[in-house]
């Protein structure tokens, strides 16, 4: 075949079609390759992270020998469906609790109980094999080895991604050459006419942000310089944005999968809901995940229980970390009160917080970097004794007992920062439920809110007006008030924080009971 008796049309479709079939071969191996890799590291990765959050949840487990704690605290691995196990060892190497996926058949699960650690480090241990993804983490307090968590996780999710990109780059390859084709049959003119198709790719890349455009630059005349300029340009803006849409993507899994997890740490409605005589809760982090976080403990008996709702450092991904810690520690805490005979005092709970906050992120190291902590309030509540008891940090109470609403302060002294006093005492005040009391409790995100016509704060005196407002109202009526009041002053002002609002009604019981 002669090559230059051959027309500019089949030239163009030659080249253009042989240039894309290399291209896209070679694209088929690196984006393989690129894959395997990343959602190996992806993966892992994730899988690192829910080992050491459920790590950290079991601690009070083991110290306390908890074994029917620890199997609940590993249950909720079944939301990741990948996670074929997770085994609790001892520092002995002997098993604790565990959980099996569904899908493992008894010899299985028997085959597995039966298999001690093969290596017990102090560090975490991660081994990623052709079909199985594993990962050991030491569980530690106060430098202090208490046991293992092992999680195995199958490696289904990189088969799919690998099938999935080498079916779209077929489809795509196909589609490229079949347009190259058709191109080129419209382009026999380009050699005679290079400035207007400039021009033409140059108009289709600044109307669509087009930048996976294919430029001939086999050219031997001035143009030359020019259109492969233009041409190393796009191919640098495309692949940067397609780095930055990957990178986007992965992080955005990340956090909703992170939302999920952050969602179990929240006590379940019909507990709040049995305990009350009547409740409601908002919670509204700012992002997908957030820094507020409210947590709910029956103690000793079932009229007896500790409410607490936390405010912590900053909101997003920073400050649904601190909430993991503030669950970590409220799990110890009420531990310790189920088993004890202890007059619970709510600002004790206050101060024990503020020095294991600072403990735990080494903030009472002058080096630390660290410097997190919250506000927000403690409730101890006990209907037998017809008692509240609250402490507060930055964080005001809201009660109407009958027909008369008043605030109670709190202490403005946060928790757990550098510079918190770790000696700090703070006051409880207690509630004598003598008639109908319905206590109002909520984040600095909905009294700081901006808004309304002059763009200032929402406020604790126009919450405790919208409060004198709501509270004749049935409960399910009282959320949607405080839920459009909000939106209403909010208007298009940028929601500023994270927001969580629980409320609910008690009435005095009939004597205390024995």
């Amino acid at each position: 075949m002669n090559f230059k008796a051959l027309t500019i049309r089949t030239k163009l479709i030659l080249m253009l079609s042989l240039s894309a079939i290399v291209a896209l071969s070679v694209l088929s191996v690196t984006s393989a390759y690129y894959i395997v890799h990343n959602q190996r590291e992806q993966s892992l990765h994730n899988l690192t992270q829910i080992a050491q959050i459920t790590g950290e949840n079991v601690q009070a487990s083991l110290m306390f020998d908890d074994e029917e704690s620890a199997t609940k605290i590993l249950a909720p691995l079944k939301i990741n469906p990948s996670i074929e196990e997770g085994i609790l060892y001892t520092p002995a190497n002997k098993i604790f609790a565990s959980y099996f996926n569904e899908g493992l058949t008894l010899s299985q699960k028997k085959s597995i109980l039966k298999r001690p650690l093969q290596k017990l480090s102090p560090d975490v241990e991660e081994l990623v094999s052709w079909n199985q993804i594993s990962v050991v983490v030491p569980i530690k307090v106060n430098d202090e080895l208490i046991g293992y968590l092992k999680l195995d996780s199958d490696t289904k999710e990189i088969e799919k991604a690998i099938i999935s990109q080498l079916l779209r780059l077929l489809l795509s390859g196909g589609g490229i050459i079949i347009i190259i084709i058709l191109l080129s049959f419209k382009l026999h003119k380009t050699f005679t006419t290079p400035i207007y198709k400039l021009l033409d790719i140059m108009d289709d890349v600044s109307i669509h942000n087009k930048y996976d455009v294919t430029i001939d630059i086999d050219s031997h005349d001035e143009f030359k310089d020019l259109y492969a300029g233009f041409s190393y340009m796009l191919s640098t803006i495309n692949t940067q944005n397609k780095k930055i849409a990957l990178i986007h993507q992965q992080t955005r899994d990340s956090i909703e999968y992170s939302a999920n997890i952050q969602k179990a740490l929240l006590p379940k409605e019909p507990a709040m809901q049995n305990f009350f005589e009547d409740s409601f809760t908002i919670w509204e982090p700012k992002d997908t995940v957030g820094g507020d976080i409210y947590l709910f403990e029956t103690l000793r008996h079932e009229d007896e229980a500790l409410l607490m709702v936390i405010d912590c450092t900053g909101h997003g991904v920073p400050g649904a970390f601190v909430t993991m810690i503030v669950k970590a520690i409220e799990k110890e805490i009420v531990a310790k009160l189920v088993k004890s005979d202890f007059d619970i005092n709510p600002a004790i709970i206050m101060q024990y917080f503020n020095k294991h906050m600072r403990l735990l992120l080494r903030q009472d190291e002058k080096e630390s970097f660290a410097n997190a902590g919250f506000d927000g309030g403690i409730m101890y509540i006990n209907k037998r004794k017809n008692i509240i008891r609250y402490a507060g940090s930055n964080t005001p109470l809201f009660l109407v007992e009958g027909e008369d609403l008043r605030v109670i302060k709190s202490d403005k002294e946060s928790i757990g920062y550098k510079k918190s006093n770790p000696d700090y005492v703070f006051k409880m005040h207690e509630i004598k439920i003598t008639q109908e009391t319905k206590i109002y409790l909520t984040t600095d995100g909905y009294l700081d809110q901006t808004g309304g016509e002059k763009g200032f704060l929402f406020g604790k005196k126009r919450f405790s007006k919208l409060v004198d407002y709501a509270h004749h109202k049935e409960y399910f009526e009282q959320k949607k008030i405080f839920e459009n009041s909000f939106d209403a002053y909010r208007q298009q002002n940028e929601v500023k924080d994270d927001r969580t609002l629980i409320a609910f009604k008690i009435n005095p019981s009939q004597g205390e009971k024995r």
